[in-house]
């Protein structure tokens, strides 16, 4: 008990060590201006750095499904850019967890100083995009769970919910550049998709509830007037078919 809680401790210092670190150089520039002073935990890269072409090749094959398909869904432009982009030359990317941070690392950077520019929609897609790519690294690397939470990756794109998006990226960067935003947002609504197809709240859309009164998922936080059981069973149908389409 003891060595947990030291090392609890030694965590707990390393990151406010980091936070100080980055605090001391924090800047406000474009997050692709080479004389940025605080890049929020992310190290340049040179565009000829693997990495880089990777997380740029994503971003373009991601925008042209986008732009090719007006209706297609979130889930779909994440597993056509996915699919465009993992094999042959990105393929030692993919399969490599410290790469795949990188990559994670790069995102969080752009997201959050977007947020700094006040181009949430800018924030919001480099965080969907963390988001993906911390699903995938969970499953096909780390295998810590067994299937991509969708959940997840749609609340990252919910244009209502700026607190989820300032929570997302601060929790996750070393500096303290979101600390400021954070307290601005904190106060307002999270809001949160009922993936129940029966569901009785406009648009499928409410606030999130700590208390667990029908849920999304088994994990998710509660919401108002959704059944359970059926919405799990949605849940575990998309899952199903998400997994697969990854694979």
């Amino acid at each position: 008990m003891g060595r947990k809680r030291n090392q609890g401790k030694a965590r707990k210092a390393a990151k406010a060590m980091a936070r100080e670190e980055a605090e001391e150089v924090c800047g406000n520039a474009s997050p692709h201006d080479t004389t940025l002073t605080c890049r929020h935990g992310f190290d340049h890269l040179s565009e000829k750095d693997i990495c880089f072409q990777y997380a740029n090749a994503f971003r373009e094959a991601y925008n042209y499904k986008n732009r090719q398909d007006c209706d297609a869904d979130l889930s779909s432009c994440l597993i056509a850019a996915h699919k465009a982009t993992i094999l042959d030359k990105f393929a030692e990317v993919g399969k490599d967890s410290a790469n795949m941070e990188i990559v994670i690392s790069y995102f969080l950077s752009n997201g959050t100083q977007y947020i700094l520019e006040g181009n949430y929609d800018a924030a919001r897609t480099c965080t969907i995009f963390a988001r993906w790519f911390e699903q995938c690294t969970a499953v096909g690397l780390h295998k810590t769970q067994a299937l991509i939470n969708r959940v997840k990756i749609d609340d990252a794109n919910n244009l209502s919910d700026i607190h989820t998006l300032v929570k997302f990226l601060r929790r996750r960067i070393p500096c303290r550049c979101l600390d400021k935003k954070y307290k601005e947002v904190k106060d307002t609504t999270k809001l949160g998709f009922c993936y129940n197809p029966e569901c009785t709240i406009p648009n499928g859309q409410g606030e999130e509830k700590r208390q667990n009164v029908g849920v999304r998922s088994a994990r998710a936080r509660g919401k108002e007037r959704c059944d359970k059981a059926s919405q799990d069973n949605m849940l575990e149908t998309s899952y199903l078919e998400y997994i697969a389409s990854y694979a």
